[in-house]
């Protein structure tokens, strides 16, 4: 039993020794040859080769022994073949468009040999086609843009072959060179015209002259703001007619209503309608007192013009003379007592209730003094006996030689409250420097400058002795309540044993 499975497995190992040489002896020794893959089966391959005994099998395409091809996506294109270019020629007119394709074989489908068709949607439109024709919208005849060609006409409601004159409104039939329009005054500007006005008939491509319209409907060709459907119009007095009206005197109407009968302007803003030369387009001088330009913005005046001398003779009656007395506004009148004090008497007849005269009867208690002295008005915390209430005084440029007066600095410029002070300060400064001391240790009356004033028991200066200091030096005057400015020089201002006199030089304000 052993001995004969013994020889069994013997046999079994040697039949399949042989068929294992049969097979390997079968590719053993075969032929290889070099395959090239071809895409496109047009039996040309490309690309890197592969050699073996038998063509490789691929899912796209099949390898040949072929190579060469010049284009292996493209069946119809093989090495030696003669490509032509073939363009799509979907209006079937001959003409194709678009890229061309290259190919040996004509394409299938709707291809041809000559491109160029500008439209290859329409078979009308070729270049075969001589007949010039012009896009036509609004079909009125006349037509625009470039021309095109085609081999007729391809719709007579949107194209023109008329080449002699063209349209400039290609959406409005009743725009053209043919059709004449008639235009009405636009003399306000609003786009609408006047129905009443002298009309002119344009071609209706030519220019429009300026100031005319196409319509008839204003109600009101001289109002800007009057047309249908406007909003409503407010009037304004204008009494002087410069334009702008009074704000607290108008009227508002509908915007075709008639205009009301008074004197009226558009807009109001006017700060003076009684004189044409303040409103808010004027020009505004920023020192004359005036708002010419109703900015609202407060205006100093400094005022100029002619210079006037004023002279109050020696010993003459300061109280009751009128020759007397420099009036300078309603509220300043200058002059000088028989103390030698300059002062406003104005104001002492405001606060008295009559003018002084020289007896003692004249109720001077009633300022805290004894009956033989003069009336004197608290300036800050000092009281300089007389000087001119609601006047101050600047000292405008040197006024001597001294070397205290080359080293003063405290000047005032007319416009500018800075360094204006009492007449009592001014002269105080002045006598100081005329003598070569300094200012500094004075203190302002009316503590507007902590630098400078007079000290509680200093003399008043204003009075007497010393007021002569003033004479040729140039002063700059500002009246506080009214708020104006001006220049007076002192000529003449002797010491008071020598009379009460003065003689003055000022610009305005009054002559």
């Amino acid at each position: 039993m052993r001995k004969n499975n013994y020889f069994g497995l013997i046999a079994m190992s040697m039949g399949l020794g042989f068929i294992m040489l049969v097979a390997c002896s079968k590719d053993d020794g075969c032929e290889t040859k070099t395959y090239y893959l071809d895409k496109d089966k047009d039996n040309y391959g490309t690309g890197k080769a592969v050699t073996a005994c038998s063509p490789p099998k691929v899912t796209v395409g099949q390898y040949v022994l072929k190579n060469g091809d010049p284009d292996d996506t493209n069946a119809d294109i093989f090495p030696g073949c003669v490509t032509t270019d073939y363009y799509s020629d979907t209006d079937g007119d001959g003409y194709g468009a678009g890229n061309p394709i290259a190919s040996c074989v004509e394409p299938e489908g709707d291809y041809v040999l000559v491109g160029g068709d500008q439209d290859d949607d329409d078979p009308n439109i070729n270049p075969g086609c001589t007949l010039i024709f012009y896009l036509d919208e609004d079909n009125d005849g006349f037509g625009v843009g470039e021309p095109l060609n085609f081999c007729e006409n391809p719709d007579e409601d949107k194209y023109t072959d008329f080449d002699d004159a063209f349209d400039c409104d290609d959406t409005d039939p009743n725009i053209n060179p043919d059709v004449f329009i008639i235009y009405y005054p636009d003399n306000d500007g609003d786009g609408h015209g006047d129905l009443n006005g002298e009309t002119i008939s344009i071609a209706g491509c030519d220019d429009v002259p300026e100031g005319y319209v196409a319509n008839d409907t204003d109600c009101d060709d001289n109002n800007l703001l009057a047309y249908p459907g406007a909003e409503d119009i407010t009037y304004y007095l204008d009494a002087d007619h410069d334009g702008y009206g009074f704000d607290g005197e108008f009227e508002t109407r509908s915007a075709c209503d008639p205009a009301p009968q008074f004197d009226y302007a558009l807009q109001g803003g006017d700060c003076n309608d009684s004189d044409d030369s303040i409103n808010p387009d004027a020009e505004d001088n920023p020192n004359d007192g005036i708002d010419s330009n109703c900015d609202g913005v407060h205006e100093t005046t400094i005022w100029s013009g002619p210079d006037f001398q004023f002279s109050k003779a020696a010993n003459a009656d300061w109280a009751k003379d009128p020759f007397s007395q420099d009036q300078l506004t309603e509220n300043i009148y200058l002059t000088r007592s028989t103390e030698g004090y300059i002062t406003n008497i104005k104001w002492w007849v405001d606060v008295i209730g009559v003018f002084p005269n020289e007896t003692n009867d004249l109720p001077w208690e009633y300022f805290g003094r004894k009956a033989q002295n003069p009336p004197s008005a608290n300036v800050g915390d000092a009281e300089p006996i007389g000087g001119p209430q609601g006047v101050r005084w600047a000292i405008l440029q040197q006024g001597g030689n001294t070397a205290a007066w080359d080293n003063f600095n405290w000047y005032g410029e007319l416009g500018d409250p800075t360094h204006f002070y009492s007449l009592n300060n001014i002269v105080t400064i002045c006598a100081l420097l005329n003598d070569n001391e300094s200012p500094l240790n004075i203190v302002d009356d009316f503590g507007i400058d902590n630098t400078i004033g007079i000290p509680q028991e200093a003399e008043d200066y204003t009075a007497g002795n010393v007021v002569n200091s003033l004479e040729n030096i140039t002063l700059g005057v500002w009246l506080m309540e009214e708020d104006i400015y001006f220049t007076l020089t002192f000529t003449d201002i002797p010491h008071v044993n020598q009379g009460n006199g003065m003689t003055y030089i000022r610009s305005r304000p009054n002559n």
